[in-house]
């Protein structure tokens, strides 16, 4: 940003003159016109003249611009120059829109300090610049106005006011204006720290945020940690934009390292003989909010707990946020900010931080019971398909299967039990994130059952099968898996079929059924350990699986996705300049979503077994569809059908005609498998299916079943 100094009252005088000119110049330019019309000759001149009237005129609006702004700096006593003699000395940037960041990002900032100071009217002020976020000029000179112990205690202050309002009964109002500010701090925050943004405050800043957030402060006699305070600006952050890899290399993994610092005696002890005993909790570092009891207000959607007082409600979780819990939030918006949380091992530590989360940390997830921000950061961090993803997703299924070898335990009846009901409780958030993070990584699934080779490092099948188990306990991981898995088997038929044709499919297809065989079992042993009976569990790993076909084909699912917008390239009779890929990937979406949406899917499958191979066949058949090879034979039975051509011998009309006539399409499907020879390979592929479920109960030890 570069500066000019303007001098009052000479300024006033260049505006007032700049201005004069450009009317008069206005004025010229028209009765010259006027002349030149009324005597036939060239207006040339006096447009030359209009044009130049209409430049000065802009220089002069820019200039007013400027000088209402000194006004502004002067009438707010803001000191951006120095006085002489002969009057003032005001330094401007030479931006136009950089020196109303300037003049705005200060007001902003005295608001700010007012709000601090306990003006109620100072909230209200500082809402007005919520729009001016994202102006770096704005969100630099508002930050430099406060500091980093400015920026650590202003919600410290906002949230003792409405404390004060609440005991009151008049946090409605505040609380509204208390949540707009938080928000433009979090905007404001996440722009300075972002060395990638012009509104980057340096990496001395950072430091600074650190080093308050691990002082002493104190608000009405109340104690707490900067970090406290500063977690209610992460916690206000949408995402929009997202706190950088940097701000959590710095502020957020000093911030892990501090709770532990503070905390990890006192967890120590309510883990010991007499901590059990007496039913002791691991008490994380509460933000500022939920140590003032005004959640409900300072954050929206919570549950109230009331001013200074215990929660209203009777869930077994204290209502509130953790420090850490609010820094996850924060994180989760991003992949590598996530990332930078998870993927590192403070100095001293002997494991990553992604570990301690998931061993030592656990129980702490649980006093308050908000589990959303960590379990949304860590399905950031691992779902990706670069390599720092697949090595978190890898040390998470690490770490976790030991924890699934604790809950998951032949019973007295040899079959699977929950042994530890507390820990597999603990452990439900995490479903949800690791079958999004399998999911992404389905190919190293795939290798850890098949291949020896290319699986997860660290696992071997008995430990994927127990940790499929604990996954597959939530339906919606257990649906996102096997649509992945869907997707595998699409593709892998689509790579083969053209050199492999039918004869050679089965030998691509019976190491998926192998792995669906795992996935579907999963799900069922989960229910079943859950005291789900047989019949309850059978109808649901169907549903499971219809429900992975429907994601599988939905506008957010890999096929749906794939051949998104290609219906209009089709349909306007330019399929021959589809690869064989796109065009068997839009048959096969077509086909499985419309057995899906009218029910024949579950109605014709017997078992789990049967959907797995009706999904195969359906990959073959769009393959072989797609390639447009059929014998005489087939032609010939097509003769006089609605979905070939009057031509002697017949051709198959073209496929967005088939597709558009229901009636069509399904003669046309009836004939295209009586002439296909994968269904001769249905029950290899189903008693895979089948097998694959007995090696699941061998690779767990239950013979129960």
């Amino acid at each position: 940003m570069s500066y000019s100094g303007v001098k009052l009252p000479e300024f006033d005088t260049l505006v007032a003159r700049h201005t004069a000119a450009a009317t008069q110049m206005e004025e010229l330019a028209a009765r010259l016109y006027q002349e030149l019309t009324g005597a036939g000759l060239d207006t040339t001149p006096a447009e030359r003249i209009r044009k130049l009237a209409a430049q000065v005129g802009q220089e002069a609006e820019d200039l007013r611009k400027r000088q209402r702004i000194v006004r502004e700096m002067e009438r707010h006593k803001i000191a951006f120059g120095a006085s002489i003699a002969t009057g003032s000395i005001i330094t401007v940037p030479d931006s136009l829109a950089e020196a109303q960041g300037l003049l705005d990002g200060t007001l902003a900032a005295k608001a700010a300090k007012a709000a601090a100071a306990g003006d109620k009217n100072a909230l209200k002020q500082l809402q007005a610049y919520a729009a001016k976020t994202r102006d770096p000029s704005f969100a630099k000179t508002f930050l430099r106005q406060l500091g980093a112990k400015g920026v650590t205690e202003l919600p410290a202050a906002i949230a003792a006011q409405l404390r004060a309002d609440a005991a009151a009964g008049s946090a409605g109002a505040t609380a509204r204006q208390a949540q707009g500010a938080m928000r433009l701090l979090a905007e404001a925050l996440s722009k300075g720290t972002n060395p990638n943004d012009p509104a980057y405050m340096g990496d001395a800043f950072l430091d600074d945020l650190v080093k308050h957030g691990r002082s002493e402060f104190k608000v009405n006699g109340i104690s707490y940690f900067g970090y406290q305070s500063q977690a209610l600006i992460w916690r206000a952050s949408e995402g929009k934009p997202p706190f950088s890899e940097k701000f959590m290399q710095v502020v957020g993994r000093d911030a892990i390292v501090f709770e532990k610092e503070k905390f990890q005696d006192r967890w120590a002890a309510s883990k010991d003989a007499i901590g059990s005993a007496l039913g002791s909790q691991q008490v994380p570092m509460a933000d500022l909010a939920t140590v003032l009891g005004v959640t409900e207000w300072m954050i929206p959607a919570t549950a109230s707990i009331g001013p200074a007082k215990q929660p209203v409600n009777q869930s077994p979780h204290r209502v509130g946020s953790a420090v850490i819990d609010d820094l996850f939030h924060a994180a989760s918006s991003n992949a590598k900010s996530a990332q930078a949380l998870l993927n590192h091992t403070p100095a001293g530590w002997k494991q990553s931080v992604l570990s301690y989360m998931l061993t030592d940390r656990l129980a702490a997830f649980q006093f308050h019971g908000n589990t959303d921000p960590f379990a949304e950061a860590l399905r950031k961090a691992t779902t990706g398909k670069d390599p720092v993803s697949l090595t978190l997703t890898t040390e998470a299924l690490n770490t976790l299967k030991v924890h699934a070898d604790k809950v998951f335990q032949p019973g007295d009846d040899n079959r699977l039990s929950i042994a530890d009901r507390k820990l597999y409780d603990q452990l439900s958030f995490l479903r949800g994130p690791m079958g999004s993070a399998l999911a992404a990584h389905i190919d190293q699934v795939y290798g850890t059952y098949i291949t020896k080779s290319k699986g997860f490092d660290g696992l071997d099948k008995a430990d994927l099968d127990r940790l499929l188990v604990l996954v597959s306990s939530d339906r919606d991981a257990a649906v996102e898996l096997q649509a992945a898995e869907a997707a595998r088997v699409v593709d892998r038929v689509n790579a083969h079929y053209p050199t492999s044709n039918e004869k050679g499919i089965k030998e691509q297809l019976i190491p998926e059924a192998k792995v669906f065989g795992h996935l579907v079992e999963a799900r069922r042993l989960a229910l079943l350990a859950n005291a789900w009976n047989e019949e309850q569990a059978k109808k649901d790993v169907k549903d499971t699986l219809n429900s992975a076909f429907a994601l599988f084909t939905s506008p957010i699912g890999a096929l749906g996705t794939k051949v998104a917008g290609e219906l209009g390239g089709l349909a306007g009779g330019k399929g021959a300049e589809f690869t064989f890929d796109r065009l068997s990937s839009y048959i096969a979406n077509h086909m499985i979503q419309t057995s899906v949406t009218s029910g024949e899917a579950l109605s014709t499958a017997s078992d789990q077994n049967e959907m797995v191979d009706w999904l195969m066949q359906s990959a073959v058949i769009s393959a072989k569809i797609a390639t447009g090879e059929w014998s005489d034979e087939a032609m010939k039975d097509a003769k006089g059908s609605s979905y070939v051509t009057d031509d002697q011998p017949p051709k198959l009309k073209p496929i967005q005609e088939i597709i558009a006539n229901p009636k069509t399409f399904d003669d046309f499907m009836e004939w295209a498998r009586r002439h296909s020879t994968i269904e001769s390979t249905s029950n290899e592929l189903a008693n895979t299916v089948h097998t694959a479920r007995d090696k699941t109960h061998d690779n767990l030890n239950i013979t129960g079943y």
